[in-house]
């Protein structure tokens, strides 16, 4: 295995590559769990559709715990492989173990079963994201090179989610084609594909620790007092809170919209659209970041995001040229929104070192990433009920009122959110100038350090 060092320089292309290519089998993961695991469990292994619900909701609730756990120990823990390499190591047995359970079961099943299987997907996934995520703060340290880092790693992600699409929809071309079908397939897809882009970032991207960054490893109290006052942090951390509330409330409800309101007959093909979309727009998102800073593209995005979705309630039945162009356009918005949040994050644990004299990448990945789910967890329930609220139906039954409803759900009611996200953004503190001058202050800081432990040894 490739030796680790401690290098200031910023990844080459190759890292890059390397790096970002574990997104890839991560993002693959989220489609298949959302849509063919209930279908799969309940139609055709005969498991009650109501309990499996709440069996991926309780196995849902570990991640209160996992999270902040695994994101300090791989703050804490500095075995001789690598802080960050021995997650990713351990992490991808447990994922690749889980999802051949989950997705490929051989012997009878029950829920329980279900609940285990499901939790150890959710384990093994964490025990990757958030290391991988803490990594990529550290392999690069300056305001453009993470907004590359993290582009870069975008463009796998939405390979991921583009496979995710393409290969269950050529898998249920065979008539004979079923959800087991489909899973089975995915199951080949994750035992090739996650072993190696695993091992190439095990051997030839480092894992950079700076120890002498590290003055001093501050007392818990403390340390959630500086969390706290991370002003910045807490600003990222309520817009992805925010954002996920609203784009969950709206992708949970967009087969329904998509389907009763616009009359669409194939929305899995436009996902598709949408996921390309996506892809070719994070070049674009990536320069115009750098360029006007992350803080106000992110914004900017956020708001062509929400001018396209309310312009969705004019639309009615057999406008589906119109709701796919703007559903595309909303893709292209989405390219932004999976990769600048995340180097903004990177940006704040400078200023967290700056005052601390620690690195905790790995916690502040942690709970920006609950408070994520989080709002994914509010954003689907609050939609839901709502619906069941107003008297729709799920099986296309709906009448007149109903369907109103829903287009105001889909279309306004998630601004509610998104827009004092926005605003957030455009009043954001942690420009790139004062990023530098943090920076520049953190670097001089470590050669003092550094000079001042060479002397000793020197003289001894």
């Amino acid at each position: 295995m490739k030796k680790d060092k401690s290098s200031s320089d910023e990844p080459t292309l190759l890292q890059r590559v390397i790096y970002g290519s574990l997104a890839m089998p991560l993002s693959t993961i989220g489609l298949p769990v959302s849509i063919y695991l209930a279908p799969f469990y309940a139609g055709e292994l005969g498991l009650p559709l109501a309990l499996l619900g709440t069996a991926m909701f309780i196995a849902r609730l570990g991640d209160v715990v996992t999270d902040p756990l695994i994101g300090m120990m791989s703050d804490r823990w500095r075995p001789g492989i690598g802080r960050r390499k021995i997650w990713i190591a351990l992490g991808a047995i447990v994922m690749l173990i889980g999802v051949v359970k989950l997705f490929a079961p051989t012997s009878a099943i029950d829920l329980p079963y279900f609940i285990i299987w499901l939790s150890v997907v959710y384990l093994g996934f964490t025990m990757l994201y958030l290391p991988h995520e803490a990594w990529g703060a550290e392999i690069s340290r300056t305001y453009k090179g993470r907004t590359r880092l993290t582009g870069t790693r975008q463009l796998f992600n939405l390979l991921g989610l583009i496979i995710a699409t393409v290969v269950p929809a050529i898998i249920l071309m065979r008539p004979d084609a079923t959800a087991a079908t489909v899973l089975g397939g995915m199951t080949v897809f994750m035992v090739v594909l996650l072993p190696i882009s695993a091992l190439l970032l095990l051997f030839f991207v480092p894992d950079i620790t700076r120890p002498q960054a590290i003055e001093r490893t501050q007392p818990w109290k403390e340390s959630l007092k500086l969390l706290a006052s991370n002003r910045p942090f807490a600003t990222v951390a309520g817009v992805l809170l925010l954002a996920n509330i609203g784009e969950t409330f709206r992708i949970t409800i967009t087969l329904f919209f998509a389907r009763d309101v616009i009359g669409v007959q194939n929305i899995g093909m436009i996902y598709v659209y949408y996921f390309v979309v996506a892809l070719c727009s994070v070049p674009f998102w990536v320069w115009f970041g750098n360029r006007i800073g992350k803080h106000r593209a992110l914004g900017t995005a956020l708001g062509l995001l929400n001018v396209t979705m309310v312009f969705m309630i004019f639309l009615g039945q057999g406008q589906v040229a119109v709701f796919t162009i703007l559903f595309l356009v909303k893709g292209f918005c989405f390219g932004s929104l999976q990769f600048l949040p995340s180097a903004m994050i990177a940006d704040t644990i400078d200023l967290d070192t700056y005052r601390s004299g620690d690195r905790r990448q790995g916690v502040f990945f942690a709970i920006s990433g609950l408070g994520s789910k989080i709002g994914m967890a509010i954003g689907q329930g609050l939609s839901l009920n709502l619906l069941a609220f107003v008297g729709f139906q799920s099986a296309g039954e709906s009448g007149e009122a109903a369907l109103g409803w829903l287009s105001f759900f889909y279309s306004i009611l998630p601004a509610l959110f998104i827009v004092p996200a926005m605003l957030m953004m455009f009043t954001y503190k942690l420009t790139p100038q004062e990023h530098a001058r943090i920076k520049s202050e953190i670097e001089r800081r470590d050669k003092e350090r550094s000079v001042n432990e060479a002397v000793p040894s020197e003289q001894g």
